[in-house]
């Protein structure tokens, strides 16, 4: 049931940088989405659980960049991390949801605590931060939402049951919010990338090994294989989607869930 806006809202002065929180920007995917957010001007909070990690982001980023450490997927550590950031530079209008792990095991040896960390920090941290940020984006009377999802949130793959679950989430919670704050100028999009060359590629691989026989190549080819472009994604891919779905030229787009796949995923 769509529902209208409630409340009036309070537009920012003229001239007012925008405010953009990225959650697990201390490497990888979420370090280049603070870095392009950062040139096109905005005012970039770097969040991560990596206090070091999310400081070396903020420093290589404009002057009034910030850094933050906050556990995403615990409400407490979210309400702080939020009143800081409220505090210091303001609500913010942008949200980018990327903080995420994945792990990989043969389902009839997934433990139930592994299950339960992978969805809590890949889906429940993306409820709290957005029902953290999202008063302050209706008394403004704009905001964007982005989540960071995953291609393996559309068609399932063995051994990562529990990320695809996840991910899966993630593409049902765009939806829904996307919905329900249609009319009140928020955006809420998710980008589904697939395999892309970080960190998590390499775990992944190593974690792969583990769990099957690796295919000719070892398991970081295979990815790679697998995606019709021939090369496995690049941070940047992601960041440029995100950079435009946060922009006014976006303004009519919401409740998608973009790939950024090579073609590996194409519904």
């Amino acid at each position: 049931m769509h529902q209208p806006a409630t409340t009036h809202a309070e537009m920012r002065p003229r001239g007012t940088r925008r405010v953009a929180l990225v959650t697990g920007a201390a490497r990888g995917i979420g370090a280049e989405i603070a870095t392009r957010l950062s040139r096109d001007g905005y005012r970039v909070v770097v969040c991560d659980v990596d206090v070091e990690g999310a400081r070396r982001t903020a420093e290589g980023l404009a002057g009034d960049a910030i850094a933050v450490t906050a556990d995403v997927s615990d409400a407490a550590a979210v309400a702080r991390m939020a009143a800081t950031v409220i505090a210091q530079v303001g609500d913010p209008d942008v949200l980018v949801n990327n903080a995420g792990v994945i792990s990989a095991a043969p389902f009839l040896e997934l433990a139930e605590a592994e299950w339960d960390r992978i969805v809590r920090i890949n889906l429940k941290s993306q409820y709290l931060c957005a029902q953290a940020v999202l008063p302050g984006m209706r008394r403004h009377g704009w905001g964007r939402i982005v989540n960071i999802a995953s291609d393996a949130g559309k068609t399932g793959e063995p051994f990562i049951a529990h990320y695809c679950a996840s991910k899966f989430g993630v593409i049902g919670l765009t939806q829904s919010l996307a919905l329900e704050f249609a009319g009140e100028g928020i955006t809420v999009n998710a980008i589904c990338p697939a395999i892309t060359d970080t960190h998590m590629m390499d775990q992944l691989a190593r974690q792969m090994e583990g769990s099957a026989p690796a295919p000719s190549g070892g398991w970081r080819k295979a990815f790679v294989d697998e995606i019709p472009m021939g090369r496995a994604m690049r941070p940047s891919d992601i960041a440029e989607v995100c950079a435009f779905l946060v922009s006014d030229a976006a303004s009519a787009i919401s409740g998608q869930a973009i790939n950024v796949s090579g073609a590996h995923e194409v519904h």
